[in-house]
């Protein structure tokens, strides 16, 4: 992987408030409004955590931490690094990104809103609200398997991904699947284990939540996330643009990092992303998302039972501090924080989205590059100076260079 020069090259820009914005060198002392950094956030330790995304292989990453008190909401900013490695141009924090597996997030709410109207039961067969045949007749698996990743259904997305990472993006890059089509593929392949039985993170679960959307509503999908979620919530740069291949907007170029780290990183921002549709072809921006998880989280858009089901989560790893509930993430912070959100992982592009349980806090952090575990451990451990400043902070896990990223 091609690095991105000395120390002194990389930018860092630092945005307090609404308008403010100032530009410094990564060494300076530059002064922080110490109000924008209130609760035990720490501007300098998070600032050293994003250096660390940068020297663990991404070009440019950024973060935007949003506090409120009184319906106030402030904002604050810090970025690093490259937006354009040819161009040698800034990162910027205002610019737009592939989302990932955050649009999961989207899905499952708006699941949960068809919950809250009686027009969907949680733990129905899924077959009462899906196109006949999708799945095998007689299947067991319920929407809240399908919301929580114990559907064994499996995911469609090992097979497409399956390879030399660079070689087989470009063989579906710019491909229009149905999303039957891949559900399809899932099923041939045979299920994973018994429905209810066991947790495994699956693409296929979110895609077939998008066709029970469609076919309860009777509305598209790109049209029922524009009614229900974006132009009530005034998620003015979030948009759902399938199968068009680009990102309107300023935005970073979203890098791939070859499987050989030895190899120049390749341009990934251009793609349908048609292949992963309802489970993660979303577009936004670090405002955006935190606007979104604040109104989510302090009970603006579901009502108190949905929300308390989404949130009702249970450990999917080994350590407990990785859980989830129904389209909903929680991570347990070092420090004794909990925060809730999503991560999202697709081509050129690795995010983390959360917020505390109240609503009082929320930080979205982005990179733009993507098959990159170490990057992706590097960002999840900014979370910690993010929500908790300096004291507690971990470091991330650097066990090996590159490798493929596991699904989020």
């Amino acid at each position: 992987m091609t690095r991105l020069g000395t120390r002194h090259k990389i930018i860092v820009a630092v945005v307090t408030g609404l308008l403010g914005a100032t530009l410094c060198s990564a060494g300076s002392a530059q002064a922080m409004d110490s109000r924008s950094w209130t609760g035990g956030s720490d501007a300098e330790s998070l600032r050293s955590a994003l250096d660390r995304v940068v020297a663990d292989g991404a070009p440019g990453v950024f973060a935007r931490i949003e506090d409120s008190a009184n319906g106030h909401v402030t904002p604050t900013t810090v970025s690093v690094g490259l937006g354009d490695i040819s161009a040698k141009t800034s990162v910027d924090p205002r610019g737009r990104f592939r989302i990932g597996s955050i649009t999961k997030s989207f899905t499952a709410v708006m699941v949960l809103k068809l919950v809250a109207a009686g027009r969907v039961r949680l733990d129905a067969p899924a077959t009462d609200y899906l196109p006949a045949g999708l799945l095998p007749a007689g299947s067991t698996i319920t929407v809240r398997d399908l919301l929580d990743h114990r559907s064994g259904l499996h995911d469609y997305s090992n097979a497409l991904i399956a390879g030399d990472t660079v070689r087989t993006y470009q063989r579906f890059r710019y491909q229009t699947y149905d999303p039957a089509a891949l559900v399809a593929m899932a099923v041939k392949h045979g299920p994973d284990f018994r429905a209810g039985t066991s947790y495994e993170y699956s693409n296929t679960n979110f895609v077939v939540l998008g066709l029970l959307l469609e076919h309860v509503t009777g509305t598209k999908y790109a049209d029922l996330l524009n009614r229900e979620l974006i132009q009530p919530l005034g998620l003015e740069q979030t948009s759902f643009v399938v199968p068009d291949t680009g990102i309107s907007g300023p935005h970073a170029v979203g890098y791939l990092t070859q499987d050989d780290p030895a190899k120049a990183l390749s341009d990934a921002t251009a793609q349908t992303g048609s292949w992963i549709w309802a489970a993660g072809a979303a577009i936004s921006s670090t405002g955006d998302l935190d606007k979104y998880l604040r109104a989510l989280t302090t009970g603006h858009v579901l009502p108190p039972q949905e929300l308390a089901e989404m949130e009702a989560t249970t450990p999917v790893d080994s350590t407990g501090a990785s859980l989830y509930g129904l389209g909903m993430r929680e991570y347990k912070l070092p420090c004794g924080v909990d925060v809730y959100g999503h991560d999202g992982i697709v081509e050129g592009y690795e995010t983390y989205a959360y917020s505390t349980k109240d609503g009082s806090r929320q930080v979205t952090i982005s990179a733009n590059v993507s098959n990159n575990n170490n990057v992706f451990a590097a960002l999840r451990a900014a979370l910690s100076p993010a929500f908790c400043g300096a004291a507690k902070t971990s470091k991330a896990s650097n066990t090996s260079n590159t490798s493929k990223t596991s699904k989020h």
